[in-house]
């Protein structure tokens, strides 16, 4: 195990940052852009979960090129997608808007350009995740993961923010935004090669018996990562769930047009988002709880966030169920993230972070929709159904007696030390 230096972690996570910058830039542009072009509403927001779904097939793919040829490797691979992806997505919004072409090219253009988001632009998350992970002692992974799942955050608040400012460059209006971010793609990409190299060799080297490292059962059907997956995919679902909710609750609430509307619903999401930078840049690295134990609290303090959401709630009331919600989300997931990576040995580290990430894009292209359905039938639904949810997760998690460090597991995958993560 190698040192990990400041300025690799910074640009691994630099490139995680515009990596979901994108991704929320986007789903703040389709609206307009949908409207502007002539392209159904439906339609256009299907090109943002062609994305999940698009690595939902290759993220696998991903995972096993980077054990055989390296973590470093599949990181160059994902931003060289990441800024085409960018770089496609921009000029399909501009030719769509400008009317250069009829909308149903347009949106065919801006399909593939998801499409290839999903399916190799994002090809550098766990890779990066994994880069990390073997460079660093077992016992800080708890905070470096923390920290790199920040970059998430940002993405979160820089996305939104930025967009209605940069949709006014001349000439080019509503694809400033995507073709910002491909250029500091560009920018960006030529440092990734001073990362020091991981050879297929090292990246091999197991932490764990040989015998034990040497078996390749898929990481979704492994008995010790059932419950790590499913967790996973119930946080998930309740964070995408919740977003896409609360702005139908604060137009609801506050009785206004979609409009003027807007500054509200941003106002309480970016507290939110606030909240998880906090817990994750400051609350987690000073307290350094073990993997169990976020996840456990972390369940909690989103149940009691939804809670406030479920009770025909003031404005107020809103944006403090929004940032306890967003306070549990953010120390679940690094938590659910730390927790796997001690089942596996640490040449599938990649495979592990994927797996993670496909339960984010299975609830990407489910959660929306199960939690709006459920909205229009009655207002406080969503959250119940929600709230329901967590506590399977928060089950899980209290099913885990001992640290996932130390708890044996029938396939004999779990690292061999008994010191527990603190």
């Amino acid at each position: 195990m190698t040192n990990l230096r400041r300025v690799d972690f910074g640009l691994l996570y630099l490139l995680q940052m515009l990596g979901h910058i994108s991704v929320t830039m986007v789903f703040s542009l389709l609206p307009s852009v949908g409207r502007t072009a002539g392209i159904p509403d439906v339609a256009i927001v299907m090109t943002q979960a062609l994305s999940a779904t698009a690595w939902m097939i290759f993220g696998g793919f991903w995972a096993r090129l980077a054990q055989r040829r390296g973590r470093k490797h599949v990181i160059l691979i994902g931003a060289v997608g990441l800024f085409f992806a960018c770089l496609l997505t921009g000029a399909s919004i501009w030719i769509a808007v400008e009317h250069l072409v009829a909308p149903i090219a347009g949106l065919i253009i801006m399909m593939v350009g998801r499409s290839l988001n999903g399916g190799v632009g994002l090809a550098s998350t766990p890779a990066s995740q994994a880069y990390i992970i073997e460079r660093i002692p077992r016992e800080r992974r708890a905070v470096m993961l923390a920290s790199l799942a920040s970059a998430q955050a940002f993405g979160t608040v820089i996305g939104p923010a930025l967009a209605p400012f940069l949709i006014h460059v001349p000439g080019i209006g509503l694809a400033g935004p995507m073709l910002l971010v491909s250029a500091i793609v560009m920018l960006l990409f030529p440092f990734l090669f001073l990362l020091p190299s991981d050879s297929p060799t090292a990246t091999a080297q197991p932490d764990r018996p040989a015998a034990v490292a040497g078996k390749t059962e898929p990481i979704w059907r492994m008995p010790a990562m059932r419950a790590f997956l499913i967790y996973s995919t119930v946080i998930a679902t309740a964070v995408l769930g919740t977003v896409q909710s609360v702005g139908f609750l604060i137009i609801d609430v506050i009785r206004t047009s979609p409009d003027a509307a807007q500054p509200w619903i941003g106002r309480a999401i970016a507290g939110g988002a606030v909240a998880t930078l906090l817990v994750q840049l400051v609350l987690i690295p000073r307290l350094k709880p073990t993997p169990r134990r976020m996840m456990i609290v972390g369940p909690l303090f989103a149940m009691a966030g939804l809670s406030l959401l479920a009770i025909h709630p003031s404005y107020g009331v809103i944006v403090a169920g929004i940032i306890i919600a967003n306070t549990g989300f953010a120390i679940a997931r690094p938590g659910v993230a730390v927790a796997s990576s001690f089942v596996v040995p640490m040449e599938r580290q990649t495979e592990v972070a994927a797996a993670l990430m496909s339960t984010a894009s299975i609830a990407t292209i489910f959660g929306p929709v199960l939690a709006v359905s459920l909205y229009t039938v009655w207002r406080p639904l969503p959250f119940i159904v929600l709230i329901l949810m967590l506590a399977s997760a928060f089950v899980i998690a209290i099913r885990h007696r001992r640290d996932e460090s130390t708890e044996p597991v029938s396939d004999g995958l779990v690292a061999e030390e008994t010191a527990p993560l603190t």
